[in-house]
């Protein structure tokens, strides 16, 4: 008799490891499927995919590369809602994402706020204002965030009167109870460590994220005694957009997906030109304020030369160029005192560290389908590979490829640069010396510098 409630619980085990085996494949042939649609540039049918994965894990269990790929694809698909102008379609992208919370990256909401502003149709059906605006959307994640805590509030409120019933109700079993006490305070000492390793881990960044911010603050403080003479081995660029040059996209496997087609007529090549022809006159000022001769020129034909070694194509690269014609922007803001100061204090730190999120709202002046590549460089350029950069803490394939390259450009060019703090590096000199940071820049944009070089 034993041996065959044996036989049936093995079987019953072996039916449902056959069962999550069978569902784990079909996640992953959803997951590739949504991925090959996403590649192929098809991303509604990526985004309806993505969503069935979605709804194949808790929020707790998804795997990595199932988040960073939703995200991308709920990106795609939220462009090209935007330029099509599907309201219809709008509404309920915004059901999914407070469903999925999770996937709420920075340039989602941005998207979503841009989207929020334009005039349109309900889509109820009586042409009604959608009720979806930007505040009610974060209300509505606050309330899934909540509702979530006070799930678990709930949770360990039900597990202490339980076990506070049953020490009542089975007082002559102490054992049982002493046990459960172990057990209890085996957990709260797991949770302790974990916390203070936390603690300890986050303080390491904060640490590391200081001393590299007190690197810029040097820089900062020294920009009024730069050198007059440009970077060492920085030749011109090119003519701008419209001068005869043959703007090519580059292919969808690039890392540029989201950025607006090339201009076509005559009317977007001058606006194209004129946006590129603004950017280097602010480009000019920038370097006024801040003391560094040339800086925004240099630092823009380093990225367009390092895109060009990465093999994206001549439009991308143009667009990157003006956008690292005014990356600095932000300073243009900042009490210019502040720039030449030897000794700061923590709010002036903290001021001058903001330039990043300050130029936000110095770039009115580029067209809105430019916007989000401009905000990319404008606000992230400041991130690191490892999260040890701000204002966000992004990190890896999260942080916007305009902005890895600005990191690396920026970076480059002042150690070719002559200082008042520190002798010209030759150019291999300069790359050994980003190498041996490996958590800051990007590894594959450090090897196309290195071929460039």
């Amino acid at each position: 008799m034993t041996s065959r409630k044996f036989l049936l619980l093995a079987l019953g085990l072996l039916a449902s490891a056959s069962l999550f085996a069978v569902d784990s494949a079909l996640t992953d042939r959803y997951l590739s499927a949504a991925n090959e649609q996403y590649s192929a540039g098809n991303y509604e049918k990526a985004y309806s995919y993505i969503n069935t994965v979605l709804g194949s894990y808790k929020d707790e269990s998804m795997p990595e590369n199932a988040t960073v790929i939703a995200e991308m694809i709920y990106y795609a698909y939220l462009v090209q809602i935007k330029e099509t102008r599907d309201f219809e379609a709008f509404s309920l992208f915004k059901e999914r994402l407070i469903a999925y919370p999770f996937l709420s990256s920075e340039r989602i909401n941005r998207t979503v706020k841009v989207i929020n502003t334009y005039k349109a149709p309900g889509v109820d059906g009586n042409n009604n204002p959608s009720q979806h605006t930007t505040l009610e959307l974060q209300l509505a994640l606050e309330s899934v965030r909540k509702e979530v805590a006070d799930s678990e509030l709930q949770k360990q409120e039900a597990y202490q009167n339980a076990l506070t019933q049953a020490t009542e109700a089975t007082g002559r079993n102490n054992r049982i109870v002493i046990f459960a006490l172990f057990i209890l305070v085996g957990l709260c000492f797991i949770v302790f460590l974990i916390v203070i390793l936390n603690l300890l881990v986050n303080l390491k960044n904060q640490k590391t994220q200081n001393e590299r911010f007190a690197e810029t603050l040097k820089v900062v403080s020294q920009m009024a005694h730069l050198s007059a003479s440009p970077a060492v081995g920085i030749e011109a660029l090119p003519g701008l957009y419209g001068t005869g040059a043959d703007m090519k996209m580059i292919g969808s496997g690039t890392p540029s997906s989201g950025l607006p087609k090339p201009p076509e007529t005559e009317a977007e090549k001058t606006e194209m030109a004129e946006l590129a022809r603004k950017c280097r006159e602010i480009g000019l000022e920038i370097d006024q304020a801040t003391g560094r001769k040339n800086n925004s020129k240099n630092v823009a034909e380093m990225v367009f030369k390092l895109a060009q070694e990465m093999g994206i194509g001549q439009y991308e690269s143009m667009l990157f160029f003006s956008v690292a014609m005014v990356y600095d922007i932000g300073f243009l803001e900042v009490d210019r005192t502040l720039l030449h100061a030897d000794n700061l204090t923590d709010a002036q730190k903290f001021e001058i560290r903001n330039h990043v999120k300050q130029g936000l709202a110095q770039i009115s002046f580029v067209p809105e389908k430019y916007l989000p590549v401009f905000a990319d460089g404008v606000l992230m350029h400041h991130e690191n590979i490892d999260g040890s950069g701000y204002p966000e803490g992004l990190s890896g394939g999260r942080i916007p490829l305009v902005a890895r390259l600005l990191r690396v450009s920026e970076s480059f060019v002042a150690l070719i640069s002559k200082r008042s703090y520190h002798e010209i590096y030759d150019k291999e000199s300069a790359v050994a010396e980003l190498r041996k940071k490996p958590g800051l820049y990007d590894s594959t944009i450090i090897d196309a510098l290195e071929r460039l070089i």
